[in-house]
């Protein structure tokens, strides 16, 4: 088969065939691949997949992926995408089977032929990584996470020569790249110089002060060098930074990331469905999380609150008891135990979930505010204001704990201190909540005789309860609304 190449992508190929010191033959068996009709036919076969260990929902989407490999099977997408589904879920040998059968499908494609590097690499393969990821730079010479990759393969392959011409090319588009810096110091120390390596590890640790591999490496030169305090320093700053390496953006290789459906992945979707009331949704995307990783927190936590909602007490009873006995400190946690004790009239225990959910944060202001409540309940009323004005201490603008404490100073007639706070409260409620809180205010101002203002907050109430579609809030409102309306005219 014949590859075409423009002859502005000629200068870039070129100039990488001078670094690397490969034929034109040798980049052309590698880029174009198989070139008879005959070899092209020769796809290897479609790995046999096991995927038990696998949550149902990736064994899904990996299933579909194969699918279409099957019934697509000269389609090098098809084959690209079940190689990357396999590669983000660490099935290496399986995902270079599918990369190389994507490339030898569309040999011109920079994507497969990375990837296929890649694969490689990670599998220790690197004399085969070599060939595929030259093959992948003649094609966009300028990529630097694939730069780095066939470095350090060549380091590895200790081939030091080819190594020093990459880091160095590297290094005139990048004068920031610690990797480079630290690359071409092994290159150095490799050739027995041992002054210019500590100058090249050095500017790598100096760009990147976290790379504990440069500061080993720079250790390790001192000790040869007799240096032994300096040696014993640069041990001290890699044993800080335990395995960092400098961060590389690769948005080729980032597209492989985003198809693995980790925990994270899981956790960021039930909280986006759980601020949109998909309970049901969300809590099967935490149950997901918690498959790959039982002992997520935050999954656990967020799940006693889910199951309280959807009314399934002894899911959320479970996973309270999982947060409790993998000795978990939860504010959260003892505070949504107390929404689920509540929900079921167990008022006595809820108050002591809310005081343990005190005990681990005395500033939850929602604790607060929902002890208080049942403080109240209990006719304990110093005791519940106490807490409402906690809440409010943490949190000023938290409704709740406004109307709450409004309502109890307008009960004991302290008119002046409760309205205010029954204001508050509607400023910042919910327009769901708005009309039981204009109705309050409403109230408040006939009891303290103010049938003005009393009648202007239960027309607003009237207005925002239609609205809302609250028929039995409504029609008692219209009902205290009549009343007044009828003292406001009398004689």
């Amino acid at each position: 088969m014949s590859v075409k190449i423009s002859p502005r992508r000629w200068f870039g190929i070129a100039v990488w065939l001078a670094i690397l010191g490969m034929p034109i033959a040798n980049y052309l068996e590698g880029v174009a691949g198989p070139r008879t009709e005959a070899q092209q036919a020769a796809l290897p076969v479609l790995p046999r997949l096991n995927l038990d260990s696998l949550s149902p929902t990736v064994r899904a989407e990996i299933e579909r992926a194969y699918d279409q490999a099957v019934t697509h099977p000269r389609a090098a997408s098809a084959n690209g995408k079940l190689g990357m589904f396999l590669h983000a879920y660490g099935l290496l040998p399986e995902a270079e089977v599918c990369y190389t059968r994507a490339r030898i499908l569309d040999p011109e494609s920079f994507r497969w032929a990375y990837f296929l590097g890649v694969v490689e690499a990670q599998q220790a393969k690197c004399p085969d990584a070599i060939r595929t990821l030259r093959a992948s730079l003649l094609m966009k010479p300028d990529y630097y996470p694939a730069q780095l990759e066939l470095g350090e393969c060549l380091v590895v392959s200790r081939d030091w020569e080819e190594a020093r011409r990459l880091y160095e090319t590297v290094l005139q588009g990048h004068s920031d790249s610690a990797e480079a810096y630290y690359g071409l110091g092994r290159v150095k120390e490799a050739g027995k110089d041992p002054a210019a390596a500590v100058e090249l590890f050095r500017k790598a640790c100096e760009l990147y002060p976290q790379f504990s591999s440069a500061h080993l490496a720079l250790a390790r030169v001192y000790l040869r060098m007799g240096k032994q305090a300096l040696a014993k320093e640069e041990q001290g700053l890699a044993e800080k930074s335990p395995g960092k390496f400098p961060p590389t953006e690769d948005p080729v290789l980032a597209d492989v990331g985003s198809l693995y459906s980790g925990p994270n992945s899981y956790l960021k979707l039930g909280a986006r469905l759980g601020g949109q009331s998909q309970w049901k949704e969300a809590a099967e995307a935490y149950e997901e999380a918690l498959k790959l990783d039982p002992r997520l927190a935050e999954a656990h936590v967020r799940l006693i609150y889910l199951y309280t909602q959807l009314k399934e007490v002894a899911k959320a009873e479970g996973h309270f008891r999982a947060v409790v006995n993998l000795n978990l400190k939860s504010a959260e946690a003892y505070f949504n135990y107390g929404l689920l004790l509540m929900g079921q009239g167990k008022t006595q225990e809820a108050e002591e979930a809310y005081r343990d959910t005190l005990k681990i944060d005395a500033k939850y202001s929602r604790a607060h505010n929902n002890l208080g409540f049942l403080l109240e309940g209990e006719g304990k009323l110093p005791e519940a204001i106490a807490e409402f004005q906690k809440a409010l201490e943490e949190s000023p603008n938290l409704s709740q704990a406004h109307f709450s404490l409004g309502r109890i100073l307008v009960k004991e007639g302290k008119f002046d201190e409760g309205i205010p706070h029954l204001l508050r409260a509607v400023e910042s409620a919910d327009e769901a909540t708005k009309p039981s809180y204009l109705y309050a205010v409403g109230i408040a101002f006939a009891d303290l005789g103010d049938l003005e203002n009393g009648l202007r907050y239960l027309r607003l109430a009237s207005g925002k309860a239609a609205k809302e579609k609250q028929p039995e809030l409504l029609k008692r409102i219209q009902d205290d609304q009549r009343l007044l309306e009828g003292e406001a005219t009398a004689p």
